[in-house]
C-alpha cells in the first residue's frame, strides 16, 4: 500500500503497476482488447499519483488529455513536489487521441476494435509513463 492510498481504498500506484503487468499478459495471451483497456488505466493511476501527490485529491475523470494536463499545472508551480516525476509522454501518441484514444469505454467495444500493433505501443506508452513516475517515486520513498 502507497501512502497516497485513499481512505476508499483506492490505490493509484499501486493499480497502475498491476495494470501494467495484468496489460503485457493479456497482449501475450492474444487479448489484445483487454491489454489496450489496461494500458490506459496505468497512464491514468500515474497521472492522478501525481495529482495526489501534489495536491491531495483529484478529480474523478478519466480524461488522460485533462490528467495530464493537471499533472503539468502542478509540477510547475515553485516548490512543487512533483516536478522531479513529470511524466515523459510521447507527444502526438495515439493513446491520447480524444476519438480514437483510451477512454474508459474501450471495454464496450467489439473484439478487434484496438489492432493487436497499436496496442503494443500504447502499452510501450503506459510503460514509459510508469517508468518515469510510480518507479522513480517509489526509489526515493515518497509514496
Amino acid at each position: 500500500m502507497s501512502n497516497v492510498a485513499q481512505p476508499n481504498g483506492d490505490d493509484h500506484p499501486e493499480a497502475a503497476g498491476k495494470h501494467l503487468i495484468d496489460s503485457h499478459t493479456l497482449v501475450a495471451a492474444g487479448r489484445s482488447d483487454g491489454a489496450a483497456y489496461l494500458a490506459g488505466y496505468v497512464v491514468e493511476c500515474c497521472l492522478k499519483t501525481l495529482v495526489l501527490f501534489q495536491a491531495g485529491a483529484v478529480a474523478a475523470i478519466h480524461d488522460l488529455n485533462s490528467l495530464t494536463s493537471e499533472a503539468l499545472k502542478l509540477a510547475a508551480l515553485p516548490g512543487s513536489k512533483t516536478a522531479r516525476y513529470v511524466p515523459s509522454q510521447t507527444p502526438g501518441h495515439p493513446l491520447y487521441h480524444p476519438a480514437n484514444g483510451w477512454a474508459p469505454g474501450l471495454r464496450y467495444r467489439p473484439p478487434g476494435h484496438v489492432a493487436q500493433a497499436e496496442v503494443v505501443a500504447w502499452i510501450a506508452e503506459a510503460e514509459l509513463v510508469y517508468n518515469s513516475t510510480i518507479v522513480p517515486m517509489k526509489l526515493d520513498g515518497v509514496i
